[in-house]
């Protein structure tokens, strides 16, 4: 399987665009002030082809690594774990101060309420909120047993325990949904249904069963990539094009997107047509954003809550308070993110990357 930067520059986009919709709560600026394209900055689009990439990409690197199920945790571990606990003792340090930039804040809105009850709900019950996000479960936990579990402190990373809960089923999915006899994989298939129509309600909005239906679609979507399309005639710009209009309009937005640049990718490798719409996704600039866009992910709420904090008592209109906010929290979340990424994401993905071998009898490791 060749890299597919595409897909890396994509990664890069949302990344910003999670930061974008992050700062609009801060100056009290809701989702429905933006009328028609409202479900671009409030209906989660962005986590949710976050969640199709993961069901595509992990499934295309079971493929075509088989790794065993111990060895694959590993390797997901080393990759996402490090960096996330940079972010998550970062936020916990500057909790107090977040804390006071969000009461202190000169905007109201919701979101800004909800964001405090997190910071106040996870000092409330530190012990416990710190044990959950350090096992990465805090995403699982019942609300009833530990409120706002999912979001306190390290908000954004509620997306991380919902990733981590898909790696922990993703092999034994690989080997029932695209290994063995056809009847085995419709008996998975119905099996993951059930689960989805028991589970769906699980009383923590982070739980794995919640975005399933986006995973399975990365699932499927892994499915078409592995055929070839060259003889379909049907496949055209015109219908790529058109089946993404028709499903942001009438179905979901996330769906939609991912199929234009899905139908794209697939136009290029089988068709011969130029890649040209979705070429800028693997431009230079978009490439490099998506190098940063994990720990631009995790990290960019503590310059924002800084910028806050200092903007606070500067008597600013709302357009210049959200200006500055944004200058100061790009300024700052881009540099993190580059050293977090080279000096924490990179090494430990490395390594990640790296098979145990016995040569001789002694252990050793080479690149996998």
């Amino acid at each position: 399987m060749g890299k597919i930067k595409e897909l890396d520059g994509l990664r890069g986009l949302l990344a910003v665009w999670v930061v974008v919709v992050h700062l609009l709560p801060s100056v009290g600026i809701a989702p429905e002030s933006f009328g028609l394209f409202a479900p671009l900055f409030g209906s989660l689009i962005r986590v949710k082809i976050f969640c199709i990439l993961s069901g595509f990409v992990i499934f295309l690197m079971l493929d075509r690594r088989r790794q065993g199920y111990g060895e694959f945790i590993r390797g997901r571990l080393l990759r996402i774990y490090p960096a996330y606990l940079v972010a998550f003792l970062l936020s916990l340090m500057v909790a107090p101060l977040a804390v006071e930039a969000l009461r202190q804040a000169p905007f109201e809105g919701a979101r800004l309420s909800d964001r405090l009850s997190a910071f106040e709900s996870g000092l409330d019950r530190l012990p416990a909120h710190v044990v959950a996000h350090l096992t990465l479960l805090h995403g699982l936990v019942p609300r009833q047993i530990l409120p706002n579990a999912a979001y306190t402190f390290l908000g954004q990373g509620w997306n991380i325990s919902t990733e981590f809960q898909f790696y922990l089923v993703a092999p034994p999915l690989f080997l029932g949904l695209a290994t063995g006899a056809i009847w085995r994989r419709w008996t998975v298939g119905l099996a993951c249904l059930l689960a989805w129509v028991f589970l769906r309600h699980w009383p923590n909005p982070a739980n794995l069963v919640a975005y399933a239906p986006y995973f399975g679609l990365g699932i499927a979507s892994f499915a078409c990539w592995r055929k070839d399309w060259a003889g379909r005639g049907w496949l055209t710009p015109l219908s790529v094009t058109g089946s993404a209009i028709v499903a942001c309009l009438l179905a979901d937005m996330a769906i939609g997107i991912w199929g234009l640049v899905l139908g794209w990718l697939l136009l290029a490798r089988d068709r011969g047509v130029s890649r040209r719409p979705i070429a800028w996704l693997s431009s230079r600039p978009m490439l490099w954003l998506g190098q940063l866009s994990y720990s631009l992910y995790l990290l960019h709420m503590t310059p924002l809550y800084l910028g806050m904090y200092l903007l606070n008592d500067q008597n600013l209109d709302r357009w210049s308070y959200l200006g500055l906010l944004a200058a100061f929290t790009f300024t700052l979340s881009i540099p993190m993110a580059w050293i977090c990424t080279n000096w924490v994401e990179h090494p430990f993905y490395r390594k990640a990357r790296r098979k145990p071998v016995y040569v001789a009898g002694r252990l050793q490791e080479t690149a996998g």
